[in-house]
């Protein structure tokens, strides 16, 4: 039996944690906003924004701290581990992916003013556990297994890993457009920009240490260029259809589509406008890569798990019937006696198919032909695959992974 005091605290805290990153996010776009990347992907910001983003960092800090205790509360009221659901799960999801930000985006590489790409994943992540909320209490039967910790968490790590390599990847895909378009140009006083040029130039405050160049304005592309050679219709238009037809065929419902493509759409003219402000292109691109080559061992890890988890539950590491390979015949059969056309389980079909795509990223990172924006389109369909396995598997696709719920 659940305690209904620690889990309201639980839910409360999680309510706070939601509102703190969300304040952090503005004040992580405010710190972006006046900063510049030179062209060795190193970050100037004027003293206002590092005042802001100070505080950010407090903000994120503070917010993970509050969230880590509400995850906390959640397993102590419910007397065991909090990741047995899809909102606690979701949640989970949210909190490491902010820590991984911290940890790697801005500690690591240095590039803090990107936190706000991090935390708008997290956000999103935690919206969709409060829409997918269920109430602290012990798991089914089948759920009570040491591999649970096992198996889930290490998934859990690796695709809160993965949230943070999509955001690297999505914005090197957009800041690699950027500077190819600047460097077939000669837009700015006749000569050709070089790819990744940032001006370091600022309007009012110039950055702390900064050192006028001589004739480098003269040398790269004013910052608003990079900016103005990509469409500011296509940014916000194409995340809010895709983001809210997926949240329509998962969910079904076309107020949380719409809400969700809203929020999408601003995104997309906020990473518009953010292009200037980026790193170069081939920075994003190593931070990107990196991140996904950290997360893939624990991606195979957790699958393996999974699949001695199957065999000791189940009596088989695949849900494969090797006869419904037979004909069209066997799949009208199977779908009448069984309610599926198909024997293989779809949440293990999707794990394997993440995990192949992720492969077949680091593999084509590792080939001189397929480096660059081809790769990372892998990375992006890598998520995508991940996504709809986490959401559209669990929540209306049938299969024996089907009793954990919601």
């Amino acid at each position: 039996m659940a305690d209904d005091a620690l889990a309201q605290t639980s839910n409360t805290l999680f309510n706070v944690a939601f509102v703190t990153y969300l304040v952090a996010m503005v004040a992580y776009f405010f710190r972006m906003a006046f900063t510049r990347v030179t062209s060795e992907g190193v970050p100037a910001t004027t003293a206002a924004g590092n005042a802001v983003g100070v505080a950010a960092t407090l903000l994120a800090v503070a917010g993970v701290g509050v969230h880590t205790a509400s995850v906390v509360l959640r397993g102590v009221a419910a007397a065991r581990v909090p990741w047995a659901n899809m909102y606690e799960y979701s949640s989970l999801l949210a909190l490491i992916a902010v820590a991984v930000g911290l940890v790697v985006v801005q500690r690591r590489y240095g590039y803090g003013h990107l936190m706000g790409f991090v935390i708008a994943a997290a956000v999103l992540m935690m919206t969709s556990a409060i829409m997918l909320f269920a109430e602290a209490g012990p798991v089914v039967p089948a759920l009570n297994s040491y591999w649970l910790q096992i198996h889930s968490s290490s998934l859990m790590i690796a695709s809160s890993i993965f949230m943070v390599a999509f955001a690297a990847t999505a914005l090197y895909l957009v800041k690699d457009a950027a500077e190819r378009r600047v460097a077939a140009s000669s837009a700015f006083g006749g000569s050709t920009v070089g790819a990744g040029a940032v001006a370091e130039t600022f309007v009012g405050d110039r950055p702390e240490g900064y050192v006028a160049d001589a004739g480098l304005e003269d040398r790269i592309a004013p910052l608003e260029h990079q900016r103005a050679v990509l469409s500011p219709v296509l940014f916000p238009v194409v995340p809010a259809v895709v983001v809210g037809l997926f949240v329509l065929a998962v969910w079904r419902s076309p107020v949380a589509a719409f809400s969700a493509g809203s929020v999408a759409a601003l995104l997309g003219s906020a990473t518009w406008y953010a292009v200037p402000h980026l790193p170069p292109a081939a920075r994003l691109d190593h931070l990107a890569y990196r991140t996904t080559a950290f997360g893939f061992p624990i991606l195979t890890f957790g699958v393996i798990a999974g699949a001695i988890w199957a065999e000791e539950a189940w009596g088989r590491y695949w849900g494969w019937d090797p006869k419904e390979t037979g004909s069209f015949f066997t799949w009208v059969w199977a779908e009448e006696a069984w309610g599926r056309y198909w024997g293989w389980d779809p949440k293990e079909t999707g794990a394997f198919l993440t995990w192949v795509l992720y492969a077949a990223y680091l593999h084509a990172r590792a080939t001189r032909g397929w480096r660059g924006p081809r790769a990372a389109w892998v990375g992006v369909t890598a998520f995508v695959a991940l996504m709809v396995t986490y959401y559209a598997v669990n929540l209306w696709i049938t299969g024996l992974h089907s009793y954990a719920g919601v």
